[in-house]
């Protein structure tokens, strides 16, 4: 039979070319040796990841010892007996290895986190579910953060998001295998296990199930509580995660959850964790320290406005006990605030990690300090809180800048003269919508539990009366993607885009359906408080696509119902 591309036969054997054989490089940079490329290994960053527009992560100190080789990537599980481990693959190995060395500080943002640095960690050794889960999440994690979105993208045909899945199952097995009445340590597990979920599911993009994850574990977490009230429970203090620990994660993701769901979701999804008083230090004597109170501040705050939207106070009763809960919360953070400039004005000498430390925390202090001087109380006639649009906005000015400095954004940075918001990161559905500009170059993907980037971010591009901030700010969403929890700097930069153009259209009298090109004429533009968009509600109808509705104050007033658009990435 004739070759298929009609040549005669040669008599000769066909050529296949062999690649040659070369042993793999262990010295390359972090970066390059998960996508397992050849590293160039110019230092600090290698040429091979910055070229490409990639977050190169550096290279690691030294040259791991024999022994320390043999624990982290020997096949035999006899190097872990030491440690408790069962890791039977060198998969598992790599894997548990990463999420010590990488996934464990980056979920824990700018700061030191007990949960993702120690306390997860020791819970390996005992509890086989959470184990499990720790490996499916950190072999998820060094996918993602080579990719170029905020989501790890669906394809069962890759190797490490099958091996991922199969760890995930593996521990949800494990949580079934426990006994029916679970004692108050089973319960701990069981709650750290869907923190784990809801990462693995937030960081796939599957938003309706991170939900899902975090509502069972709110869930459990009430049991808990009515067992400890009456009495009945066992002691949870021999478990190596601490209930109050959990209880600060749950209580930080039931308010960010909060933010990211309908009205109608909010009001079904059940009642909120049980919060501890917020008693500020006499002084702060660590960065630590100083995070947890301001950020246990912002989100009693967050969770103030949204209990306000979600059942607003029937009679003046109400009222006047919203009014002293404000207040409360005016009263702790006047507090907490002259304690952290005693604090910051005794440091000296500091290094960088402990510069963006302070930095994150300024950063939520401007948040919670712009939110008060905003509000402006409950009003009844509207059934709304009311916000003053025309606030300082230095406050914003300010937090736009330190975000800035934590990401080294270049100082230049905005939405590009002709772009539409289908230019970063479009679904199928949306390639043959867009402008046809050239595509921005994107940092590496982010995953974090909590950094207060993204709601600082969130803040300016709403609220700021400024285009420039507003540009700015969208174009940090878009440009550097990065989840924290179920918030998606993707998809709320594609909504902050979409609400900035409704309402310069709506400005100029050019209220339109389509959201058309930035032009560069309406940079001077002014939104008044008639054009602003007072209510955002979002409904994920689909694996990364969500039906937004844009509403004025006019129009949530009089129950119309605005704009509304859909949205996939």
């Amino acid at each position: 039979m004739a070759p298929a591309n009609g040549n005669a036969p040669t008599g000769k054997k066909d050529y296949v070319r062999k690649k040659i054989w070369r042993p793999k490089t262990k010295t390359g940079c972090i970066t390059c040796r998960i996508r397992r490329v050849k590293c160039d290994e110019v230092k600090p960053y290698c040429q091979r990841c910055t070229s490409t527009g990639r977050k190169c992560d550096g290279y690691t100190t030294a040259a791991p010892s024999t022994h320390t080789y043999q624990m982290v990537y020997s096949r035999s599980p006899l190097s872990f007996a030491k440690t408790g481990l069962d890791l039977n693959t060198t998969e598992e190995q790599e894997a548990f290895h990463f999420f010590k060395q990488h996934s464990a500080s980056e979920l824990s943002g700018f700061f030191d986190a007990v949960f993702w640095q120690s306390e997860i960690l020791q819970a390996s050794h005992s509890c086989p579910s959470i184990r499990y889960a720790v490996i499916a999440l950190a072999a998820l994690h060094r996918k993602f953060i080579v990719g170029r979105m905020p989501v790890v993208a669906e394809d069962t045909s890759d190797k490490q998001l099958r091996f991922a899945l199969l760890q995930s199952n593996r521990a949800i097995q494990e949580i079934l295998r426990s006994p029916v009445r679970k004692s108050i340590s089973d319960k701990i597990t069981i709650m750290a296990s869907c923190v784990l979920f809801n990462c693995l599911a937030s960081m796939q993009g599957h938003q309706n199930m991170a939900l899902e994850h975090l509502r069972s574990g709110l869930k459990i977490l009430r049991e808990v509580d009515q067992e400890l009230a009456s009495g009945e429970g066992d002691d949870p203090s021999d478990h190596p995660i601490s209930l109050s620990t959990l209880r600060t994660i749950f209580l930080y993701m039931s308010v960010q959850a909060r933010g990211v769901m309908s009205n109608e979701m909010m009001k079904k999804w059940g009642p909120k964790p049980v919060r501890r008083p917020t008693i500020p230090p006499t002084t702060f004597k660590t960065f630590l320290q100083a995070r947890l109170f301001f950020e246990a501040i912002l989100n009693a705050l967050y969770a103030f406005f949204q209990d306000l939207d979600a059942d607003p106070p029937a009679n003046d009763e109400e009222t006047q006990a919203s009014v002293r809960q404000y207040e409360s919360l005016q009263d702790q953070f006047e507090e907490g605030s002259t304690r952290l400039a005693h604090f910051l004005s005794q440091l000296c000498h500091t290094n960088e990690e402990d510069r963006e430390a302070v930095i994150g925390i300024r950063l939520i202090h401007l948040q919670i300090r712009f939110h008060l001087r905003a509000c402006e109380g409950f009003n009844a006639e509207c059934g709304v809180i009311g916000m003053n649009l025309h606030v300082d906005e230095h406050d914003l000015a300010e937090i736009l800048d330190l975000v800035g400095q934590l990401l080294k954004a270049p100082a230049n940075l905005t939405l590009s003269p002709g772009a539409v918001p289908q230019d970063y990161y479009p679904a199928p559905g949306d390639e043959r919508n867009n402008s046809g500009t050239e595509g921005p170059t994107y940092s590496r993907p982010v995953f974090s539990s909590n950094s207060g980037l993204l709601s600082g971010l969130w803040l300016v591009a709403c609220m700021a009366i400024d285009p420039a901030q507003r540009r700015r700010s969208i174009a940090m969403l878009l440009n550097y993607p990065r989840r924290e929890g179920v918030w998606d700097s993707v998809l709320a930069g594609r909504i902050a885009w979409e609400q900035m153009v409704l309402e310069e259209a709506a400005a100029l009298g050019e209220y339109e359906e389509d959201v058309k090109p930035f032009e560069e004429e309406k940079k001077s533009i002014h939104i008044s408080e008639k054009h602003k968009i007072r209510a955002i509600d979002i409904r994920y109808t689909d694996t990364r696509v969500a039906t937004i509705k844009f509403q004025t104050l006019d129009e949530y007033k009089a129950g119309d119902a605005g704009r509304v658009t859909q949205i996939a990435w």
